[in-house]
């Protein structure tokens, strides 16, 4: 399990932006290097982009757990 975990987080990743008006608010959004997700998978509106950054890496943690463990089909 800890090869596909592997390669599967070298194909996901985390990306935060500003949001809002004006823009003052940050949000993380996971994207998929090999193919779109078909779904936007993000989460936010954060004072900060370091913030927004950690909430979204747990965030991917928990996702590609549930890939791992068959919870999730993407």
């Amino acid at each position: 399990m800890a090869g596909k975990r592997s390669n599967l987080s070298n194909d996901y990743f985390v990306i935060t932006k500003l949001c809002g008006r004006p823009k003052t608010l940050w949000t993380w959004e996971i994207l998929r290097r090999s193919k779109p997700l078909g779904v936007k998978y993000c989460g936010g509106e954060f004072n900060g982009a370091q913030t927004a950054k950690l909430a979204g890496e747990e965030a991917l943690k928990e996702f590609l757990n549930g890939l791992c463990q068959g919870k999730i089909d993407a």
